[in-house]
Order: structure tokens, then sequence, then C-alpha cells
């Protein structure tokens, strides 16, 4: 009998060797790129209808990928809105309700630590979304981030030219700025170091990633390098006036078109990053903003079309203030030129991680993924009702079912508290009120909507909160 060429133990690696080659590689997991402006308006990108300016690289972006037409903020100013985003609840039932010194509890599960959980290696740059109107660094952290780059007060993000910003929880300090002029502009500060991030990433371990842009957020001011490239274009041009604490701007549009270039320049230069890594493929990128367009700094929604067809803005529960631009591409799993009318919102995301990361969601929260409308699925689950409440100007609430949307004002006065009613198919620019028409849809929606909250005590309505 011959003596085998190799070894049993050999033999076997060998063998072994040979299977794994053969095997399927393990699917590589997704990247996620999540891009949150401040205070973009529904109607602030070409694709989505803008005549004034053009948004070429984000057009690109819907173009690769899905854009969705009804698509909701959490809420109608920034910091309730973020934690909807980062918790998966509604309005009614989120920690943060309102803006102002209030923090996302570290226990809270958060879309981050959802990831973390997944494996992947998690960053936030830009504003922070899980901190409000303190100096906290730490919470950003606690709350799931490996790092961090950028302001956790939103008042600083107020100024193009901060002071001061954070990497993880040392504080950078840039000497030649004073708020108002300077020479480190923060939103190219953020795309520097959001091209850095994503240099540093390989192919053994997924990243998520929330670049939140504070801009077109007032101050309205862009850098002189845009402003020469968008004056010739601006037509009827006006001076701001000192307004509050934001910087004064004498060239309201061209700084607005000018902010929205930098960003539309910087989304270009993201995906040019992703593509020579090899990367763009399997990164699922979103573009969004956190509510709709401001009335601050000189700048006015009407200005320059921001809101297109919508009513109201910022503050407001009309259309104007809560539906936002929203952009998914995804080149290995969703499929180009592709439009959805389904009723979504921020509390959707962290489910839709859930959903793509293979991770059970929480059972105590709102949202419903959409990952089947990224993947073109036919089943899409929908949303019983969407909710959502405001507690400055005397406290508002709206709820949508549907087509139909039921607003209300003045909760904080019971004697003067309105009700509207508007059919949404027919009026998307809410003009015609119908709650006269249809009082049984009124009496059916006040129902609904008493229901449609758990109290809270940083954010009570006196009328429905009483003990």
């Amino acid at each position: 009998m011959k003596s085998l060429p190799f070894s049993p133990p050999a033999i076997l690696k060998i063998a072994l060797f040979l299977l794994a080659l053969c095997s399927p590689l393990p699917a590589q997991k997704t990247n996620i790129i999540y891009i949150i402006t401040d205070d973009l308006g529904y109607n602030d990108l070409s694709c989505y209808g803008q005549k004034n300016f053009s948004t070429p690289n984000i057009d690109q972006l819907a173009a690769n990928g899905i854009r969705f037409t009804r698509h909701y903020s959490g809420a109608t100013v920034c910091n309730p809105s973020r934690c909807a985003l980062m918790t998966g609840k509604d309005i009614g039932h989120a920690s943060i309700r309102g803006n102002g010194q209030f923090s996302i509890p570290d226990n809270e599960i958060t879309v981050a630590k959802i990831t973390k959980a997944a494996g992947y290696h998690n960053a936030m740059i830009g504003k922070s979304c899980v901190t409000g109107n303190t100096q906290n660094p730490e919470s950003v952290i606690h709350n799931g981030f490996d790092f961090f780059y950028g302001t956790t007060n939103h008042g600083d993000a107020h100024y193009r030219y901060p002071s001061f910003v954070y990497r993880n929880t040392e504080k950078i300090i840039f000497p030649d700025n004073k708020l108002h002029t300077g020479t480190d502009y923060d939103l190219e500060l953020y795309t520097k170091e959001t091209l850095d991030f994503i240099t540093r990433q390989n192919r053994e371990k997924p990243f998520f990633l929330i670049l939140s842009y504070p801009a077109p957020h007032a101050s309205v001011i862009a850098r002189e390098k845009e402003l020469e490239e968008v004056r010739p274009s601006v037509k009827n041009e006006i001076s701001g006036t000192q307004e509050k604490h934001y910087t004064p701007t004498r060239e309201v549009k061209a700084n607005y078109i000018g902010m929205m270039k930098y960003l539309d320049d910087s989304v270009g230069k993201i995906i040019t990053s992703l593509k020579k890594q090899n990367l763009l493929d399997h990164t699922l990128i979103i573009f969004t903003s956190d509510n709709g367009p401001h009335s601050e700094g000189g700048y006015k929604p009407e200005l320059l079309d921001s809101n297109g067809p919508l009513r109201g803005g910022k503050r407001d529960l009309y259309e104007g203030g809560i539906r936002v631009p929203f952009i998914a591409s995804w080149p290995a799993s969703i499929k180009p030129n592709q439009t959805s009318d389904h009723p979504s919102a921020f509390w959707d995301f962290l489910p839709t991680v859930c959903e793509l990361t293979n991770q059970k969601p929480p059972t105590d929260i709102q949202g419903i993924s959409y990952a089947s409308t990224l993947l073109g699925k036919s089943q899409q689950p929908k949303h019983p009702h969407l909710y959502w409440e405001h507690h400055e100007q005397n406290i508002r609430r709206a709820i949508q079912v549907g087509d139909w949307k039921l607003v209300q004002t003045k909760l904080a006065l019971p004697d003067k508290t309105t009700t509207e009613l508007f059919d949404l198919s027919k009026d998307i620019g809410e003009t015609n009120d119908l709650a006269g028409n249809h009082p049984e849809k009124i009496v059916e929606l006040l129902k609904l909507i008493d229901k449609a909250r758990i109290p809270n005590k940083d954010f009570p309505i006196p009328v429905l909160d009483r003990p």
C-alpha cells in the first residue's frame, strides 16, 4: 500500500482551504451616511422644484436612488426633531419635545446604539443631534458614537465662524474666529472632517455617520468664493438687519444661495470620495432637513421660494413646517430614478436601520421601517397616523390620517383654540379649511389626537395633562 503524499492533518487543511474557496463570501455590510441639514425648505432643491438656484450633486443623488414626496421631520424645530430621529419615537412620546437645555438621556436606546451593537463604527460630525442647548460632548459618546466633531450647544451652531468645536470631548479653539467673521468656516470644517473620516474607513468594519450641517439656518453667511459665483444670478437683492444674535447679512439672497451651493458641492465631494474607495455601491446615503425653512437673520422663505406650494415654515405645523425633502441613494440595492409618496417620518429611521442591520427594534417606538420602500418591495407597512406637537406660541398640535390632517393652535388658551381640517390630496397648500364641512371627521380626529401622546413633565399641555 502506497503511503499518502500528505499526512491526514495536512489533507484536512487542504480540504478546508478548498471549501473556503468554493464558499460564497459573506455579504458586505452597508455603510450608512445620514446628511441632515438645518432649516432647509421642501422646495430648496432643484429636484423638488427650486428655480432660483440649482443643486446638481444632490439632484444626482436623487436620480441615482429614490425621492420621497411625503416625508416629515420629527418636529417643527430642531431639538425635538432630532430626538425623534435618534430614538424612533414620535413627538407625542419622545423625551424631548421642545428646544432648550435638554439632552437625550444616556439610558435611551438610540439609532447609534443599534448600529454599534451591529458592529458599526459610529461618528457624528457637525451640530449635535442629542444634546440641545448644552455643553455636553460626553452625551454624544454615551449615546453610541465612537467619534464626534462639532458643536453641542445649538446656539453655537448659529454662527458660521464658531470660536470652538469639540473633537470627542476635547475643545478645539479657533483663535481667529469671531463668530461673525473669521478664518475657519463651519461648513468647511465639517466637510473636511467628513472626508477624512471616510478616508480612514475600510471594508473590515462598516460605518454609520450622521453629518449634521448647521445650514442654511441663520446666520445666513456664505464664503466669498461662493458669493462671487452666485452674485451674477441674483435678482432684486435685499439687505438684512440685525436680528437677535445672528450675523447681519447685506446680501441675503446671495448668501443663502451661496450656502446651498456649498452644501451641494460638499455632497459631490463625499460621493467622489466614496467612489475612490470603492465604498459607494454599498453605502446608503440619506439627505434631508430637520424642519421647514426659517424666517431669521434677514431671510424669509418667500425670497427664494423655499417652500414651493406648501403653507407655513419653521414653528408651524402646516406642511411647510414639517414636510421636508428626503432622498436615499444606495446603488447596490435601490433602483435609480424612483419617487415615492409613502408617508414617512423621522421616527421611522431607527426601525429602518434595525431592519437593514438585522437588529430587533425597541418595542416602545412609533417608527415603522421604510426599508421595503427603499428596496422596492410591495409590502410596505403604513402608519395609522402621524402626530406632532409644538410647545411655543401657546402650544400647537397636528395629526394626519391618510390625506386628512387636523391642525390646532393656541391650546394653552382654551377660549382661543382653533381647529382646522385639510384634505392634503386636494389641497397640499392647506388653503381650504374643511372643519365646517366635516364635523364627523373633526370628532373622529379629536378623539384620536388626544390619545396620540403621553404626558411629559417638561412639556405639558395643560388642557390635556390635568391631574
